[in-house]
């Protein structure tokens, strides 16, 4: 596990900083690329990304026990450079193959971040989820002012750079962990927990790739400016950054999850209803509401450490099968919704869409957040405590405070 210093801290800032701009930024120059796309192409290209990074999670920790984590990351952050840079220097078609190779190396790297980040340090899982909203956002709002004043193409390859600062700085971590052989996702695929937590992070990323593709759209057609809806969209980001920091504050120091999971779901069942009701009455309030509920996020990547109960190998198979089941669950959420909206031409039938997950959001985080541990053979606090009273820690591996 990574030292608890500041320098190594800051490293963990910056790979999770890298794992949003690639994605954020395409979908902020899309109106400068134009590519006279339909609206069930433009619904596939919404879900793409979410596919390759299931795919690119599943494979993670096959590269990660030939290569080691180090040399996994620095492999991922390298492809992921030359991906962002090479990609906006031909046609569409290029751009498509050079997002393929840009979600295949953030899949790589999100799933060897939590093995990283562990599960003993606020300050790690701060940063880890933290730089995620900052990426997010800076992708969505620096991107525009950077294509207005040079190109669309510069304006997606300048995020190249970061990708390749941070190349050098993933060798200068101490206590990066080698190779350690065969992690397989059938390792804890079952555990209950593991499948709770695959299933809930599934469905809040399909909101959050729903919410960040089609927000501003929604908002347009019920009539609000494309500057407001833009600046919804930004709005509803930025809310989420202040969920990435109280959300790993509030599993490590509180007990009571279930609370913090009706505080994540609930806001965003007001902006959809919101949305669906009256989009043009408090476009701001139901963009509030939808960034709050971002903060879903940091709850399954907070907790993969710690449901992995120490264990590398149950961490590596754990973040696999979350991100890569997972991302593959939220791709066909985003699809179904999407090409729905292609054939009504409203957006009603999506949002009552969009409300089902949500409680499907629901039922799984409250699978999700009981005690537990994913480790193979670990049974759910009550159940361990009706078959083995005296055992129950040996078999549990529960948050701490």
């Amino acid at each position: 596990m990574i030292r608890g210093s500041v320098w190594p801290a800051g490293v963990v800032f910056l790979l999770g900083l890298n794992l949003r701009p690639a994605v954020t930024s395409l979908g902020a120059a899309l109106p400068d690329i134009d590519p006279g796309i339909g609206d069930a192409v433009a619904a596939v290209l919404v879900a793409l990304p979410l596919w390759v990074c299931g795919i690119g999670g599943l494979l993670a920790p096959r590269l990660q026990a030939a290569r080691g984590t180090q040399r996994t990351v620095q492999v991922a952050l390298v492809l992921l450079a030359a991906a962002q840079a090479v990609r906006v220097m031909g046609g569409s078609a290029l751009l498509v193959t050079g997002t393929v190779l840009v979600c295949v190396a953030i899949a790589l790297t999100a799933t060897m971040l939590p093995l990283l980040v562990g599960g003993k340090s606020t300050l790690f899982s701060v940063c880890y989820t933290l730089s995620l909203g900052c990426g997010s956002t800076a992708g969505a709002l620096i991107t525009p002012w950077v294509v207005s004043h040079s190109s669309w193409r510069f304006g997606l390859a300048v995020w190249a750079l970061l990708a390749a600062v941070t190349v050098p700085l993933v060798r200068g971590l101490d206590g990066t962990r080698p190779r350690l052989g065969s992690a397989r996702v059938r390792t804890v695929a079952g555990s209950g927990i593991a499948r709770s937590l695959t299933v809930y992070f599934g469905l809040v990323s399909a909101v959050t790739f729903l919410v960040m593709g089609w927000l501003p759209a929604i908002l347009r057609d019920a009539g609000v400016q494309a500057d407001a809806a833009g600046a919804c969209l930004s709005l509803c980001m930025v809310l989420g950054l202040p969920m990435m920091w109280l959300v790993p504050w509030w599993l490590h120091r509180r007990r009571s999850q279930p609370l913090l999971l009706v505080f994540l779901v609930l806001p965003s069942m007001i902006g959809v209803v919101g949305l669906l009701v009256d989009p043009a009455g408090a476009p701001w309030l139901w963009a509030a509401g939808l960034g709050v509920g971002m903060g879903g996020i940091a709850l399954v990547l907070t907790s993969i450490p710690r449901r992995a109960g120490g264990d590398p190998r149950i961490t590596t198979a754990l973040s696999a099968m979350v991100h890569g089941c997972g991302y593959l669950i939220a791709g066909v959420c985003a699809l179904t919704c999407g090409l729905v909206h292609s054939v009504t031409q409203s957006w009603n039938v999506s949002l009552v869409m969009v409300l089902i997950v949500l409680c499907g959001q629901a039922v799984a985080g409250f699978a999700a957040v009981r005690p537990g541990s994913a480790q193979p053979g670990a049974l759910p606090r009550q159940r361990a405590a009706a078959v083995a009273p005296d055992r129950v820690s040996a078999s549990v591996s529960c948050p701490p405070r």
